[in-house]
């Protein structure tokens, strides 16, 4: 991490931080097709409804809500051939993709990012699930995890174009230690294909003798281009330990004059999900104990003419 020390200066960073993409599915009907009723759902072919390869939205299961979309097919590959499409091919900035997961207990899932919407020119990650609660994410190369077959999952990509990296967290544990976007998921891509534009859901099952059965919900897109990418801080130091966290962590200054400070934990949309006062004054530490959701949180200072920043990663 890039750290900017500045002495002189009180500096607020700027940062962009927006919701692209918030789909739960539960606006729809069962039995309704995904590709027709939703906004950010489409197909691999482009066709949807009745008779082609798109998903249906059900009510059988849901990580919130009433409904969820479900992909089912052989463990060999099915019909179904869904796609999550960005309303752009992204090439700059710094993105986290999530959604929640559930492979159904004793059967198996896979599903792969995309360069661009309309699919087919990269694949930058391929992700098979196994029935036995294995798995594999070829990012680059193929790196095994573990996972909670039956149960709905956390599963988040961060993906930092301008860095050219990703990476890959299953239920709050990151996947290997990070990947090559441009790379692809083979590891011998060109370095032309540094985009990134949906999620292929496929009907296909990562264990040779499970078939394909899965159910995603609570799509979010987020843009968090600036944040956590240079930490603004003055010369005192401000620090989170440890990071990543469970959310019990620890807030370490140093040398602050700060009487009156406004204390906030504020995820990635911009929800203050903590907020304290208190007076800092020179050397000292605050503990935190708090119960959050997986993902990205910042942790802020702000005494009114100075505000300091720093990212948290909660994992569980």
């Amino acid at each position: 991490m890039k750290k900017i020390l500045l002495s002189a200066l009180f500096i607020v960073p700027t940062i962009v931080m927006g919701q692209i993409i918030d789909e739960n599915f539960d606006s729809y009907n069962a039995q309704d097709y995904a590709g027709v009723v939703s906004p950010v759902m489409n197909t691999w072919s482009g066709n949807t409804g009745a008779g082609t390869d798109d998903c249906l939205v059900t009510s059988a299961e849901s990580s919130s809500g009433a409904n969820s979309i479900v992909i089912t097919g052989p463990n060999g590959g099915g019909a179904i051939d869904a796609m999550i499409e960005f309303p752009s091919d992204y090439t700059t900035g710094r993105y986290e993709f999530s959604m929640k997961y559930k492979v159904a207990a004793g059967m198996g899932g896979y599903f792969n990012l995309q360069s661009n919407a309309a699919p087919g020119t990269a694949w930058l990650v391929d992700v098979l699930f196994a029935a036995d609660g294995t798995g594999s994410a070829s990012m680059n190369t193929a790196v095994p995890f573990t996972y909670t077959n039956g149960a709905w999952i956390d599963i988040m990509f961060v993906m930092d174009l301008d860095a050219d990296m990703g990476q890959v967290f299953i239920e709050g544990t990151e996947v290997g230690t990070g990947f090559t976007i441009s790379l692809e998921s083979g590891g011998n891509g060109s370095g032309a294909n540094l985009s990134f534009g949906g999620i292929n859901l496929y009907s296909l099952s990562g264990d040779p003798t499970a078939d394909c059965e899965y159910y995603v919900d609570d799509i979010m897109l987020v843009e968090t281009t600036g944040v956590g990418i240079e930490e603004i801080t003055l010369n005192p130091i401000f620090s989170v330990v440890p990071n990543p966290s469970n959310g019990n962590f620890t807030v370490n200054y140093k040398e602050l004059d700060m009487a009156s400070a406004e204390i906030q934990v504020v995820d990635v949309l911009g929800s203050v999900v903590y907020s304290s006062n208190s007076q800092l004054i020179g050397n000292g530490s605050i503990d935190f104990d708090l119960n959050l959701n997986t993902g990205v949180y910042f942790v802020r200072i702000n005494d009114g003419a100075t505000v300091l920043t720093e990212r948290v990663i909660v994992k569980k």
